[in-house]
C-alpha cells in the first residue's frame, strides 16, 4: 500500500452491504500475508519505547489512550511492523508516512481507512480480526458499555492491540507526551533537525508512572537515556504537550 512515497487509503463504500465486503476481502488477503502467533502476551517494540511497558511491549488485547502527536505514534508502531505485523489506521487523514518510515514503520504493513464517518467503531471493530494493531480517532460519541465491552473481548481472542486518539473508557494504560522539544533553530535561523521527547506510560493498575526520554533526528528513533521511574499520587495526570496533542486532533479530525 505504499506507493511513490505515500499510503494509498481505502475507501469504503457508503453502503453497508459493499462496505461489508470490502472488510471481509481485507480480512481475507490480510490473513494470508499475515499469520502473528498470539503465544506471546506483547507485541515486539522499538528498542527505544520497551521501557515504557511492564512487557517490554505492547500488551495483545488491550487498549491505550494517546495524548501526544504522531511521533508517539510512529514509535509505537515501528517494533509491530518490523516484524511483519499489520496495522491499521482509521479516522487518521493526512499523516505523514515519509516521517513514519523515517522513524522505521514499515509502511507496507500499514492499511488506512481515511474517512469512515459514522462507521468509525465498526470498522475498527471488523479490522481488529485482521491486523495486529488497530489506531482510531473516534468520530462523534463513543459506542455503548456494551459495544466497547465486546470488543474488547475480541481484541483479547484475536491477540490485538487498540490504540485511540483521545478518551477510551475502560482503558488499560494511557500513553502521554508530557514534553517535546526541538532543535536547529538559532535566533530564529537554521533548520529544525532533532527532536526530543518525554512519554510516559500510566498504566490503570499501578500509580508507578513509566518514562522513557526519545530522540527522533535524521539517523531515526533512538533512546537519549531512561528517565527515572517516578511515583505518582493516585489521580495524577499530567499534562500532554499541548502543541503535538493539537496538531494530532487538528488533522485527525
Amino acid at each position: 500500500m505504499f506507493e511513490h512515497g505515500s499510503v494509498t487509503p481505502l475507501t469504503l463504500s457508503p453502503e453497508s452491504t459493499a462496505r461489508q465486503q470490502q472488510l471481509r476481502a481485507l480480512k481475507q488477503k490480510i490473513s494470508r500475508l499475515e499469520s502473528p502467533q498470539i503465544d506471546h502476551p506483547t507485541l515486539p517494540s522499538h528498542p527505544t519505547v520497551q521501557a515504557l511497558f511492564p512487557g517490554a511491549g505492547m500488551r495483545r488485547g488491550a487498549s491505550y489512550e494517546l495524548h501526544g502527536g504522531y511521533s508517539l505514534l510512529w514509535s509505537l508502531l515501528a517494533g509491530p511492523s518490523q516484524h511483519g505485523h499489520w496495522s491499521a489506521l482509521v479516522g487518521l487523514g493526512h499523516l505523514g508516512f515519509q516521517a513514519a518510515a523515517d522513524l522505521g514503520v514499515d509502511v507496507d504493513r500499514l492499511i488506512v481507512v481515511k474517512n469512515p464517518g459514522a462507521h468509525w467503531f465498526h470498522v475498527a471493530s471488523s479490522l481488529a480480526d485482521a491486523v495486529s494493531v488497530v489506531v482510531v480517532s473516534p468520530h462523534g460519541p463513543l459506542p455503548a458499555v456494551s459495544q466497547r465491552e465486546r470488543l474488547h473481548a475480541r481484541l483479547r481472542e484475536r491477540g490485538s492491540t487498540l490504540l485511540v486518539n483521545g478518551q477510551w473508557p475502560g482503558h488499560d494504560g494511557r500513553l502521554v507526551v508530557e514534553q517535546c522539544r526541538w532543535e536547529g533553530v538559532d535566533r530564529g535561523a537554521g533548520v529544525l533537525h532533532t527532536q526530543h521527547l518525554t512519554i510516559a506510560h500510566h498504566h490503570k493498575r499501578s500509580v508507578t508512572a513509566r518514562r522513557i526520554h526519545a530522540v527522533i533526528s535524521a539517523d531515526g528513533l533512538h533512546s537519549a537515556e531512561l528517565a527515572t521511574v517516578q511515583r505518582l499520587s493516585p489521580g495524577t495526570s499530567p499534562v500532554p504537550a499541548v502543541a503535538e496533542v493539537a496538531q494530532l486532533q487538528q488533522v485527525a479530525g
